[in-house]
């Protein structure tokens, strides 16, 4: 995004969008996840061989272990993004996860509405109200790129007249 672009959305409510995941957290979720499997592995490993009646027992908590650890390597490994950017009467939601980065660009001819809803979440309780861009039925592609709940999620702001002035603003960029 140039420079006068950046200023032209601080100045009016457009959201600007760019989530990361920092690399130290990165870094650490790959030391984490190594830990887990290698301290679960040296300290139970005995368990598990040679075999003997609690065997079984030792290898489900040593899979257990295993597989939180691998899940913490490919959360660290992953190196996730989002990024949004205004061109005239689009949003380009540019993804990146696992060396791939894709475009998605959203227009009035793709988006049903810009919705504000409460987020029920207890994560966002100092802000509870959640600015989304539904996409239309008929391009269903379109849905399974999008995040949960198949929205593309403007961010979540602490009041609802906020979050609705960003709705407004998201609304008339896209013309709807």
């Amino acid at each position: 995004m140039a420079t006068d672009d950046t200023a032209t959305v601080l100045e009016s409510d457009l959201p600007l969008v760019r989530r990361e995941f920092p690399w130290p957290i990165r870094v650490g979720c790959v030391l984490a996840g190594a830990f887990a499997i290698g301290m679960t592995l040296w300290e139970l490993g005995r368990g598990l061989w040679p075999l003997n009646i609690a065997s079984p027992f030792f290898a489900v908590i040593v899979g257990g272990a295993c597989y939180v650890g691998v899940q913490f390597i490919r959360a660290g490994l992953s190196g996730w993004g989002d990024t949004w950017t205004y061109a005239p009467h689009a949003i380009v939601v540019q993804r990146r996860a696992w060396g791939r980065s894709t475009s998605t660009r959203l227009s009035a001819t793709n988006v049903a509405a810009v919705e504000v809803r409460r987020s029920e979440d207890s994560d966002h309780d100092d802000a509870p109200w959640q600015v989304v861009i539904v996409p239309r039925p008929t391009f269903s592609g379109l849905a399974a790129t999008a995040g949960p709940g198949g929205v593309f999620d403007a961010g979540s702001y602490g009041s609802q007249a906020y979050a609705e002035r960003v709705r407004r603003a998201l609304a008339d960029h896209l013309g709807l």
